[in-house]
């Protein structure tokens, strides 16, 4: 072999050395360091306690913070809950005379959906009957088919429904049109009118037509009705019940928690179709009937001082209402609590006083015309013996008598009050109850009979600033 053949070998083979040589030392080189392990271990570690964190947080979400709320998610899928209302309890004044009573009623409801079916199929009987009837005629035969226009059924039962519920047509008509399965017509309806409409609507009789249709999409859930048989005597005080059926105003509200009592369950088991399960699987828990209330009212009290505050209200043209209470002197029970220009507990939205109603419905903005009813409800819903500040007038004027007799003032016997109707006092004239020329010439008895302003003005003069203070205090 020639000499450069062999250097040439020699020659690549050394660099093949060398090349093999340097890969080794690179291939060293990019081998993971001890410190680089320590900080890839750190960085998977901080991410597993990252992720175990978050997991953990969300757990704590879930079972802790959102327990209620997926407990309920589950027992929705898995029982199906009927409440069961708890009877309101009554109230009864002293003598057990019902002023609060409640009692069974109705909603009336439509089925919007089961209507259109029931509809389709009065159509499809019409399409049998004529079909019927052409094959008859097509053999010879006389025929004729009772055919019955759905939308007469409609019309039929439209205008029965609102005359009955005394809704309108317009309203009863959109309600069966709603994409719907369950549309409220009324709520509270009485027993007697929600049996007419079910009787009416099991058999409808078309004009023209001999054939009787019966509809199911037309039917009725039993309610609860306040009743209230004093109507507006003593509404104030006895308030009445909101149409969740709680209290508003008066003991109705005063006492809700008590009348109202404990609503009960039925709790059933149900399947991954909703059907309910055999009757092991369901538990009922029954309703507690709320208390009835004794009031210590007497009706026949109340009667006699309803009729009082009503009279004085009218001979003295009182503005701002008036009103009156009586009590056991012995025992500070309330015997009768009434106040004038009250409502009927029965229907406590009607404005009862004419004026102020034609006054309301007048009115053109309807923002202004809401305000004005919200207030003129406020104003006769309120009890104004317990809820308006008092002056206190001439309730106060015994408390002058007394103070003028203990300190010497005025004598029982013998004394004299003169009332010419006006009194002046720092420049202001405060006149007597009847006007000028006034009482006149009185004694310490008739000044307390008339409840005469300006003798009772005298004898606080009598009494001076710093006595008439003393017992004020």
């Amino acid at each position: 072999m020639p000499k450069s053949t062999d250097r040439n070998y020699i020659t690549k083979k050394i660099k093949a050395s060398k090349n093999h040589q340097m890969w080794k030392r690179g291939f060293r080189s990019k081998a993971p360091s001890k410190s680089m392990k320590l900080r890839a271990n750190a960085v998977i570690l901080t991410f597993v306690l990252f992720c175990a964190f978050a997991l953990s947080v969300n757990l704590f979400r879930i079972m802790v913070m959102e327990h209620d709320v997926y407990t309920d998610m589950a027992n929705s899928r898995q029982f199906n809950t009927v409440k069961l209302s708890a009877a309101r309890g009554s109230i009864y004044d002293a003598n057990g005379a019902v002023l609060a009573q409640s009692a069974t009623v109705y909603k009336i409801f439509v089925d919007p959906g089961l209507f259109k079916q029931e509809m389709q199929i009065v159509e499809k009987r019409n399409k049998e009957l004529l079909e019927a009837a052409i094959k008859k005629q097509e053999s010879g035969g006389i025929a004729k088919a009772d055919i019955v226009d759905p939308e007469d059924i409609k019309t039929i039962v439209v205008d029965y429904l609102s005359d009955t519920l005394e809704l309108k047509p317009k309203d009863v008509r959109e309600a069966f049109e709603k994409d719907s399965n369950y549309v409220v017509l009324k709520k509270q309806v009485e027993k007697s009118r929600a049996d007419r409409i079910l009787d009416f609507v099991s058999e409808i009789h078309v004009a023209g037509s001999g054939r009787t249709i019966s509809l199911s999409s037309i039917s009725r859930l039993s309610d609860t009705k306040r009743y209230y048989p004093q109507n507006e005597l003593a509404a104030s005080v006895i308030g009445f019940n909101m149409a969740d059926g709680h209290g508003f105003y008066g003991v109705e509200k005063s006492y809700d928690k008590y009348l109202s009592g404990i609503d009960g369950r039925n709790i059933t088991a149900v399947d991954a179709n909703g059907n309910a399960m055999p009757y092991r699987y369901s538990k009922t828990y029954p309703a507690q009937d709320g208390d009835d209330v004794y009031m210590t009212l007497d009706m026949t009290v109340q009667t006699y001082l309803q009729n009082a505050v009503n009279d004085m209200v009218d001979t003295f043209k009182v503005a701002q209402r008036g009103c009156g209470v009586m009590l056991n002197a012995k025992t500070g029970a309330v015997i009768a609590m009434a106040t004038s220009g009250g409502f009927d507990a029965n229907d406590p939205y009607d404005i009862y006083d004419p004026v102020q109603a034609a006054e309301i419905e007048n009115i053109q903005n309807e923002e202004m015309r809401k305000d004005a009813l919200d207030k003129a409800h406020e104003t006769q819903w309120r009890n104004k013996c317990i809820s308006e500040t008092y002056v206190p007038g001439s309730v106060f004027k015994v408390f002058t008598a007394s103070a003028g007799l203990e300190e010497d003032k005025v004598q029982y016997y013998g004394d004299n009050f003169y009332c010419s109707g006006v009194e002046v006092v720092a420049g202001e004239r405060i006149h007597c109850s009847i006007g000028e020329p006034g009482h006149k010439s009185q004694t310490f008895e008739e000044i307390l009979l008339h409840s005469c302003n300006p003798a009772f003005i005298q004898i606080g003069q009598r009494l001076g600033k710093d006595l008439f203070c003393k017992y004020f205090d």
